[in-house]
């Protein structure tokens, strides 16, 4: 077993190490002995499996890593009952962020609950209590059509969310007017058709477009302010980019894959900012 404090550290069955080709990764075998004193270490843990070797439940080598800060399950053959039978005290209380991949079925959070949890990715349609995530600031979640998930999730101390699919028009940023949040990303979507409405959001901080297809006017990007980072990908029909040079605080600019926007109207503000990425895009 090698362990590390600086690297992600993969767990996996030892009989798959050979099918594990990524170099320089710590790798942790949860079928071998292991030395509690060095799990105690580990603070980043990805749990890994290849198609031919399913994963059923966590590995209670997990369990051991008591000081362990971040964990992401998935992709691979790992199946939701890792997820779905988990009981109280399998994940270390110190765990602060879950990312989570497993299957396009709904998956249903058991009874457990993660205290200590900031940041949660669940990427497929969910089910949970807010109970369980009491302290929980970054969600990013596939939405109900109804959006009751969202609703639901509102009701947390979010400073960050975002919707892996939007299966709404311009009704989302009234959703999430009374949050207050920071940092929103949409992620995907055929029914959002202009930025109308986001005003009322003026402290957003960052802001991330990507795959929307109908998206086109983006003008009353002008109002956020307080913006710091926007990240627009794959959004081909948008217009009104010129609302870029209108925000004081920009420090950041993503703007990939997004065709012909009329680039030449933020020339001047993109030699301004500390960093700008314009692939595919003029």
């Amino acid at each position: 077993m090698r362990a590390s404090t600086s690297t992600r550290t993969m767990v996996l069955h030892s009989a798959h190490q050979d099918q594990f080709d990524v170099p320089d990764r710590d790798l942790v075998f949860y079928d071998q002995p292991y030395d509690a004193e060095r799990l105690s270490r580990i603070t980043d843990v990805h749990l890994w499996s290849p198609l031919d070797g399913p994963i059923d439940r966590l590995p209670q080598i997990i369990t051991a890593m008591t000081n362990l800060k971040a964990l992401s399950i998935g992709p691979g053959r790992v199946l939701p009952t890792i997820v779905t039978e988990l009981r109280q005290g399998d994940l270390p209380e110190s765990l602060e962020e879950l990312s989570v991949h497993i299957s396009d079925r709904t998956l249903v959070w058991p009874d457990v609950v993660v205290p200590n949890l900031k940041t949660l990715y669940v990427g497929e349609p969910f089910r949970f209590k807010n109970e369980h995530f009491p302290e929980l600031r970054a969600l990013s979640l596939y939405p109900q059509r109804s959006l009751n998930n969202v609703r639901q999730a509102l009701e947390l101390p979010l400073e960050e969310l975002n919707l892996l699919n939007v299966p709404t028009d311009e009704e989302i940023f009234r959703l999430v007017e009374p949050v207050g949040l920071r940092r929103l990303g949409l992620i995907g979507g055929r029914t959002l058709t202009s930025l109308a409405g986001i005003s009322a959001l003026p402290q957003l901080e960052s802001l991330r477009l990507k795959n929307l297809t109908a998206l086109g006017d983006i003008s009353e990007l002008a109002a956020l302010q307080q913006l710091e980072i926007v990240n627009i990908q794959y959004c081909k029909k948008i217009t009104g980019i010129a609302a870029i040079n209108d925000l004081p605080r920009l420090r950041r600019l993503t703007l990939v894959g997004c065709g012909n926007i009329g680039l030449e109207r933020i020339e001047a503000k993109l030699s301004t900012l500390e960093w700008a990425n314009t692939g595919a895009t003029t």
